[in-house]
């Protein structure tokens, strides 16, 4: 990444408990017209993060915060500026929001379900930010199909198992070895994991590509070899039909591409040595620390660590953690 001095953008996303959020249609003369985004701005000198956004909000939209969780900070270069959006979700203030200088505020309902929209309707440079708000802090990897288990049993072992995991979180399909489920298999497995409220996400094993004819609800994981290969074209064609789209990194080549590839979700391994990899050491947290700054979108940590290691993730830069130990 280039030396270029970095310019710290502070956003405020104004979420109700009924969960709408207030948000900003840009002004026609002003950068991004027209689109959808968060209120904030630049952090000044001599500024806090919480300061500068107290300062963003009180000017553009006239509320007092009264309470602000920081949930990501996420880099994003522009040909002659970096930037660091570091997002905070405002869940109290004193106030009407209303435009101050010349926007329109919009009050609009974000979670899950309306992902897709809000993403389509902002700048490229805030899908990290949304993806951050409404995924769940958790990621779930399935076990591996077992010697003399076929992936019709390995399927249903999983299927009947789901009720274990937290509500909501993303279920990564992995059947392991070299054996791949049929489609139908696939399927089946796909309607269990989103009739029990968790979020699909298909991976198929090695080389081999993503089944046809999928529920529109499935995720798609890329592995290695399918991060490699994956054209923008095509990850801009399974973002439209609303899948969301993780992928595998290690190191700063692989969590690049998948920047580069504007995916929504990345687990980055291993952190520590696991029982599944004995002997491999792990990056430890320092180097995850330093690689999870340069992404542009949320970082889970994997390998080695459970729901436990939530505030250590958060302290440095991720978003959540994934295992297949952990919740099964």
């Amino acid at each position: 990444m280039s030396e270029r001095a970095r310019i710290d953008i502070v956003l405020g996303v104004l979420r109700e408990p009924s969960g709408h959020v207030w948000a900003e249609i840009r002004p026609d003369e002003a950068h991004l017209a027209g689109q959808l985004a968060f209120v904030g701005g630049k952090r000044g000198a001599g500024e806090s993060p919480r300061e500068a956004l107290r300062r963003e909000l009180a000017e553009e939209v006239g509320v007092e915060v009264v309470h602000a969780r920081r949930f990501a900070a996420l880099t994003w270069d522009y040909p002659d500026r970096r930037l660091r959006l570091i997002g905070f979700e405002v869940t109290a203030w004193r106030g009407e929001p209303r435009g101050r200088e010349g926007q329109r505020l919009v009050r609009r309902r974000l979670d899950i379900a309306s992902r897709a929209d809000w993403i389509a309707a902002m700048p490229p440079a805030n899908r990290g930010l949304v993806n951050a708000l409404v995924l769940p802090r958790c990621l779930a990897i399935t076990p591996p199909v077992v010697a003399g288990e076929t992936t019709e049993s390995w399927a249903e072992r999983i299927a009947t198992t789901l009720w274990q995991l937290p509500a909501g979180i993303p279920v990564n399909l992995r059947p392991g070895g070299a054996v791949s489920p049929e489609t139908g298999v696939w399927n089946r497995l796909v309607e269990a994991v989103g009739a029990s409220g968790r979020l699909p996400v298909v991976n198929p094993p090695g080389e081999a590509a993503f089944p046809t004819g999928l529920d529109a609800c499935a995720g798609l994981h890329l592995n290695h070899p399918r991060l490699s290969r994956a054209t923008a074209a095509e990850v801009e064609r399974w973002q439209a039909d609303g899948r969301l789209l993780t992928a595998a990194t290690h190191d700063r080549t692989t969590l690049a591409r998948a920047d580069e590839l504007g995916l929504d979700l990345v687990t980055l391994s291993p952190v520590r040595e696991t029982r599944s990899h004995p002997g491999q050491t792990g990056m430890g947290w320092r180097a995850f620390d330093e690689l999870s700054a340069r992404a542009r979108l949320p970082v889970m940590a994997l390998g080695g660590v459970s729901p436990a290691d939530l505030p250590e993730v958060r302290r440095h830069g991720g978003h959540g953690i994934a295992s297949i130990s952990a919740f099964w």
